[in-house]
């Protein structure tokens, strides 16, 4: 254990401020959660959006922590429990998480994942790459969490972890052996500094469209919260970025920052580093030839979805620039035959399609609608929702996508949260209206999810297809302050169950 003042200077946190009557107490652990402490714990006072961490520093030190890290004296603070006042608790808890964890990702390859979609995806074709290359690789996703072959659901429902846990999976992996390491980084992970002391040494951007407003305030500021993981990678003096060309909002922007090694995708076949070409549709797999600055590749995917070229494409450059050849890299995508939650396919013998897919953005829900919409001969149907909480504009835009591109769309909740439900419903209902929607026929609103499931796959005919879009892999659905379980494909299932034996 280090001394509350190893801790710091490790960690570089400069107090403002030190009223340290109880001296230099060992710490045991970091936390930022109260309720987490315990003997030996520093407690950093973090505000969050609905709680503020001050308040409960008392708390913290009732329930055994030593020291405690705050922006400002927090009421309840015995006498003997040193306070370090920063400028920034956010800041100083990276800070302090990493070092107490040992800097494990500065003794490991690093590459970030971020985007507004395909992060997932791209995060686990890397990991599948380097496998496939003989490397010890190890992911950090929204879905899961990976160390080698070994698989674990990340139930957290977020998709970079707070400082504290993330850096604690990265010394699991160092641990275990991972000398790469891909991990999904969220603009919330950016902006919230929860990967500030994060060594990355590659940056792979997805497509950036439009995405939590409701933190960032406008699509500019998204962008730069997303452009601060290639700042980071710019310092690294063998740091890789690779790019989307056909990403007009954000490469300009991301072209201006300096990096050692700048690497351009393109699914469309234009000018780039990488690029795909005969993109096609062979005995249920996504063929196309890659070719690459490392020669050309002939590509076989068995992921469905076309926009899963450029995932592809991604995870390559990524591959290639870090230790895998071209072959081994192709290798591994091959391998990989499904995604939890992504383009997922429910199928109990009904003589329509049923899909799960994450897709929570007006732009991913329209290339998903888009993707089927060429394989479906009948009817396409759509159910899906917005959360709570989170990026309001979204809605009716959202709406106006799934009446514009399905023929029938079924609003339902997703995540409410603390938000009212019903005006979650009517916003996204208002923009399908809007849109040439009629209620009652083709824009339908079923608060009750598995209510609203069932009416579509109740609905479909011989060769309708059915999105279940939204929720993908989520294990939850959060209305008010509770969380109860759910799982879409066993949701879905029961409802075709139900229906194919009547």
């Amino acid at each position: 254990m280090l001394r509350l003042s190893e801790l710091l200077a490790s960690a570089g946190v400069v107090s403002t401020q030190l009223l340290a009557s109880g001296g230099d107490p060992r710490i045991g652990r970091v936390d930022y959660d109260s309720r987490m402490c315990a003997p030996g714990s520093l407690f950093v006072a973090v505000r969050g959006f609905h709680v503020d961490g001050h308040r409960y520093a008392g708390d913290a030190a009732k329930r055994g922590a030593v020291a405690v890290v705050a922006e400002q004296h927090p009421e309840g603070i015995p006498d003997g429990v040193p306070l370090v006042i920063v400028p920034s608790s956010r800041i100083a808890l990276s800070a302090l998480a990493a070092a107490f964890a040992g800097e494990p990702s500065r003794r490991m390859y690093v590459a970030g994942i971020t985007g507004t979609d395909g992060k997932t995806t791209t995060a686990t074709m890397l990991w599948a790459a380097w496998r496939a290359a003989g490397l010890s690789a190890g992911s950090l996703t929204t879905i899961d969490w990976r160390a080698g072959g070994e698989v674990v659901a990340n139930t957290s429902r977020q998709t970079t972890l707070e400082a504290v846990e993330l850096q604690q999976h990265l010394a699991v992996l160092l641990d275990r052996g991972c000398t790469h390491v891909a991990l999904e980084t969220s603009s919330h992970g950016l902006e919230l500094h929860r990967v500030d002391d994060v060594a990355f040494r590659c940056a792979v951007y997805t497509r950036i469209t439009s995405e939590h407003l409701e933190l960032h305030g406008s699509r500019d500021a998204y962008l730069s919260a997303k452009a601060r993981l290639l700042e980071k990678v710019s310092t690294a003096p063998d740091g890789v970025a690779v790019l989307d060309a056909d990403d007009g909002f954000a490469v300009d922007r991301l072209r201006a920052i300096r990096v050692a090694t700048r690497l351009t995708y393109s699914a469309t076949a234009r000018g780039a580093d990488l690029v795909a070409r005969s993109v096609r549709m062979e005995h249920g797999a996504l063929r196309f030839v890659a070719g690459t600055p490392w020669g050309d590749a002939d590509m076989t995917l068995h992921l469905a979805g076309r926009f899963n070229v450029s995932n592809a494409l991604a995870a390559l450059a990524a591959a290639c620039s870090s230790g895998a050849s071209l072959e081994q890299a192709a290798s591994g995508l091959a391998s990989l035959t499904a995604v939890t939650g992504r383009m997922e396919r429910v199928d109990k013998g009904q003589p329509f399609n049923v899909v799960v897919d994450y897709a929570h953005t007006a732009e991913s829900l329209a290339v998903v609608l888009r993707e089927l919409r060429e394989n479906t001969p009948g009817k396409l149907w759509v159910v899906f929702g917005s959360a709570g909480e989170r990026d309001v504009e979204k809605r009716p835009a959202m709406g106006a996508v799934a009446v514009r591109l399905a023929d029938v769309a079924v609003i339902t909740d997703e995540d409410p949260r603390q938000e009212d439900r019903y005006r979650i419903l009517e916003d996204i209902a208002a923009g399908a209206t809007a849109a040439g929607g009629r209620r009652g026929e083709t824009v339908v609103v079923i608060p009750d999810r598995t209510e609203a499931i069932a009416f579509a796959i109740e609905g479909a005919r011989d060769g309708d297809t059915v999105l279940l879009a939204g929720k993908g892999h989520e294990g939850s659905i959060v209305t008010g302050k509770k969380s109860a379980p759910w799982d879409e494909q066993a949701v879905a299932a029961a409802a075709l169950a139900r229906r194919l034996n009547r």
